[in-house]
């Protein structure tokens, strides 16, 4: 496998860094790789850059980027919202299908789960099949947090600090995000795009999450037409704690794109 540094622009001109991973003898298909807020392309300890290698060896194209405001792509955090993340994706797919690129698969994690939801929607026959990753598709939980990281960076403080300050700022690294974002968390409801979309998805979720919450993808899980839901017994959020995890998770991403993508 290689791993060549490319960069595209999304059609509001800003400039995006992205990593296209060419098998020797591969697939003419690529999955693409969405990742979580306030991490880049690799996503928490490289389990993206893992993953990556792990899907090139079964001969998939692999293609993962920087969403706005994060990682080498261009942007300010605080002006980053979900709706300009979806516009990330479909700038990422349009690249790739000027490479020549047909046929796509996804994982997207966490917050990249909401974006993914809108691009989706809007672009019902570009995916073949989809992989969501504890995916936070419900945003109450950011207006009336009950999960512990969600308590400690979003809800009531956290709007007020935004009125406030133009911004607030979220996890150990300080990651600023603004008002914008804020402002779609009160209307945007990800999951009932989710409702329209026909093709296999799959949710992988860690019973032991203390981010997003582990009922949401069992809910809508089956609430989605073609919905399935592998738990990682013990896992929390992101699946990085344990090599473990990150395997169980890695062999079920795996296992479903060989079924629904070749």
């Amino acid at each position: 496998m290689t791993g060549e540094k490319v960069y595209f622009k999304t059609t509001d001109n800003l400039r995006l860094c992205g990593i296209l991973s060419l098998p020797k003898n591969g697939l003419d298909t690529c999955v693409v790789l969405c990742h979580g807020i306030t991490v880049d392309k690799d996503e928490y300890d490289g389990v993206f850059k893992k993953l990556a290698e792990k899907l090139s060896g079964k001969g998939f194209v692999v293609f993962r980027f920087d969403f706005r405001g994060h990682g080498e792509s261009e942007g300010d955090s605080v002006d980053m919202t979900i709706k300009g993340e979806a516009e990330d994706i479909e700038s990422a797919v349009n690249f790739l299908k000027d490479k020549g690129f047909r046929k796509f698969g996804m994982v997207s994690t966490s917050f990249a789960g909401g974006a993914t939801s809108f691009f989706i929607s809007k672009n019902p026959k570009t995916l073949e099949s989809l992989v969501l990753w504890n995916p936070s598709v419900n945003y109450d939980e950011y207006l009336n947090p009950t999960m512990p990281w969600k308590k400690k960076y979003w809800g009531k403080p956290a709007f007020e600090r935004v009125e406030e300050f133009g911004f607030t700022e979220v996890g150990s690294r300080g990651f600023k995000v603004g008002k914008n974002l804020f402002n779609e968390f009160k209307k945007l409801k990800p999951w009932k795009e989710l409702l329209n979309v026909g093709i296999p998805i799959l949710f992988v979720h860690g019973d032991k999450d203390t981010y997003v919450p582990y009922k949401d993808s069992v809910k809508y899980s089956k609430l989605v037409k073609n919905g399935k839901l592998v738990t990682i017994r013990g896992a929390e959020h992101g699946f990085h704690d344990r090599k473990a995890d990150s395997e169980k998770a890695d062999r079920a991403t795996i296992d479903f794109f060989l079924k629904y993508l070749i």
